[in-house]
């Protein structure tokens, strides 16, 4: 199902549809813990963490654009390669990116 945003839609930054499935927490989605952590997974998926949590009960499925419309400095990571991350310790910091090991690789071997 699509729906809007509250951005010029005709800007977008990413290789990826807006609409695109990307995986967040309980606690980036209500407001209550920053975007500080982003991974560009090896198969593409988009990961948004507070950097608190990974646990599977607090894992939330929502579309990429909905992320922007939640922090819009993450439209500076739009080129951040598969299999890299970015890290910010606030979101008054600037973003630091580096590549990450395939821990989906390691346990399939």
């Amino acid at each position: 199902m699509s729906h809007s945003h509250n951005f010029d839609e005709s800007t977008w930054p990413f290789r990826t549809p807006i609409n695109t499935a990307s995986f967040t927490t309980t606690r980036v989605l209500d407001g209550s813990l920053p975007i500080l952590e982003v991974y560009h997974d090896h198969d593409g998926d988009w990961q948004f963490m507070c950097g608190t949590t990974n646990a599977s009960e607090d894992a939330k499925v929502v579309c990429l654009g909905c992320m922007v419309e939640q922090d819009p400095t993450i439209v500076q990571l739009a080129d951040l390669r598969d299999g890299w991350m970015a890290y910010r310790e606030s979101p008054d910091h600037a973003w630091s990116r580096e590549e990450y090991e395939d821990s989906d690789a390691e346990n399939e071997a």
